[in-house]
């Protein structure tokens, strides 16, 4: 969980005025679907056992890359993808 966002998300909203604060919580609980049942809501799961090929190829990325053609990337990084030309 990223608290640093929750914490600057919860300033943003005592930011709001009282209408504004209670369109946002409107849209919010909109996005978020609500339980049928009681029971906690949880994700689809695959174990490697289901689909073998799959997990073969996801844990064979890289492997056999090419180096990249940016010069420190893990410095680089946010530089080279937000940079305008």
């Amino acid at each position: 969980m990223n608290s640093q966002l929750i914490d600057s998300l919860v300033k943003v909203v005592q930011a709001l005025s009282a209408a504004e604060q209670q369109e946002l919580i409107t849209k919010l609980n909109g996005l978020v679907p609500s339980p049928e049942s009681n029971e906690p809501m949880t994700s689809p799961s695959s174990s490697p056992a289901e689909h073998p090929e799959a997990w073969d190829l996801f844990l064979a990325l890289g492997e056999n890359a090419t180096p990249g053609k940016l010069e420190n990337p893990s410095i680089n990084h946010d530089r080279y993808l937000y940079q305008q030309p």
